[in-house]
């Protein structure tokens, strides 16, 4: 699931915002609107926030 963060094409300075928005940018029509998946897709947005907060916390730390 790392390269599917890496091709939502963010910077490290969005907001979950923008992350959850290029997320379903990357999901199909009918994956986004069907009922049933959507425990499905919400694992996959709080993954796809997981690997962001990864860099914010580098930056943080490190005052890039």
């Amino acid at each position: 699931m790392y390269g599917t963060y890496l091709r939502l094409d963010i910077t490290v300075d969005d907001g979950w915002r923008t992350v959850i928005r290029a997320a379903a940018r990357k999901l199909t029509r009918r994956a986004r609107r069907d009922p049933a998946r959507r425990q499905a897709r919400h694992r996959f947005y709080r993954e796809m926030l997981a690997h962001h907060q990864d860099p914010q916390r580098l930056v943080r730390t490190w005052r890039l």
